[in-house]
């Protein structure tokens, strides 16, 4: 009867290890990152009709295809890291951030003052009767608080997935493949093909300038190696938000 006893409750101890491991490895518990990431994408795609009916944009389809993949991943491995959604030390994030802002703006003063490359394009989307929804504020809002909610719209939302998309998921995929060099490269080139679309309604030298150097280099490059040297898109985020809202600040 002992013996009976003991083997009996062997089996439900042996059996409660085994239901909590295989619960453990099918089920792996959320983390911090991984919870703020959920909430912020999902967040992100909710407010995209919305702000696009509040503004009489034209629907930003390709935020939602920048935002879902990476989401998409991130539900699967568990792992928003995996996305560059990776939480970074101040004096990290800081420092890469000046380095990265630094390469964008140096840039800019070199091209826009003579090729008015950025002007053109903002002149371009700004007279659309369904403007872009990052800059669209512009239109349907006074200066000010335009401005500030182009700012945290873009930062938050379009610019978000953007970076989300190439310096988070597709570099950090390329990377694990290909190496660090390469994935800078490959991931810059890849962006440069959607923004094609905006480069063609410019003059040839200004769409020239915008797909080559503004994309490709200065977000594409430059963008690419803060978020590889960090393993995080807060930096090229950062630096992408702040340069955007300086230039148009100043152009419009």
């Amino acid at each position: 009867m002992a013996i009976s006893r003991i083997v009996v409750n062997w089996q439900v101890v042996w059996s409660n290890k085994l239901t909590h491991k295989v619960a453990k490895n099918m089920f792996p518990q959320w983390r911090k990152p991984e919870i703020i990431f959920m909430i912020w994408s999902i967040l992100a795609l909710a407010l995209l009709l919305p702000v696009t009916v509040l503004l009489r944009g034209s629907f930003p389809v390709l935020t939602v295809l920048w935002i879902i993949v990476p989401l998409v991943v991130v539900i699967k491995t568990k792992d928003a890291g995996r996305v560059g959604f990776r939480a970074l030390s101040w004096r990290e994030c800081a420092r890469v951030t000046a380095i990265n802002l630094a390469g964008l703006l140096v840039v800019m003063l070199i091209f826009e003052p003579w090729s008015h490359t950025y002007q053109k394009l903002l002149e371009a989307v700004l007279s659309n009767q369904t403007p872009d929804t990052t800059f669209a504020w512009l239109v349907r809002f006074q200066r000010i608080p335009a401005l500030a909610a182009m700012f945290f719209y873009s930062g938050l939302i379009t610019l978000f997935g953007e970076e989300l998309f190439f310096r988070g998921w597709l570099l950090q995929l390329f990377r694990r493949r290909w190496g660090t060099s390469r994935a800078i490269v490959i991931q810059a080139v890849l962006f440069v093909i959607p923004n094609l679309l905006a480069a063609l309604f410019l003059p040839v030298l200004q769409g020239f300038l915008y797909a080559l150097i503004y994309t490709w280099l200065a977000i594409g490059m430059i963008g690419g190696w803060a978020a590889s040297r960090t393993s995080s898109i807060w930096p090229s985020l950062i630096s992408a938000t702040v340069c955007n809202f300086v230039l148009v600040a100043l152009l419009v």
